[in-house]
């Protein structure tokens, strides 16, 4: 995943929070749900695009099966970059 953008603190603990977030969503949808590790990679570009710290802190309650579908929502005011490294 790409580094993250915004205050110091704020990155540390998105970083907690993506990485719990992603973790845990992989793990619901992909290993004990019905969804294809093909589709599963979209997902994760997708997830790529969003560098913003403070997006991913607030995810950090959601239920990691409804990332696909925040991801999806997530506006061009979730990211720094359009093409992410």
């Amino acid at each position: 995943m790409p580094p993250l953008e915004g205050p110091q603190r704020a990155i540390a603990w998105g970083e907690r929070c993506r990485h719990q977030l992603v973790t845990t969503a992989y793990q619901a949808l992909v290993v004990e749900g019905a969804l294809p590790e093909e589709a599963w990679l979209a997902v994760e570009e997708q997830l790529r695009t969003l560098d913003k710290a403070s997006w991913w802190i607030d995810q950090r309650e959601a239920e990691p099966a409804d990332l696909p579908e925040l991801a999806a929502a997530a506006t061009s005011a979730d990211r720094v970059t359009e093409n992410p490294n």
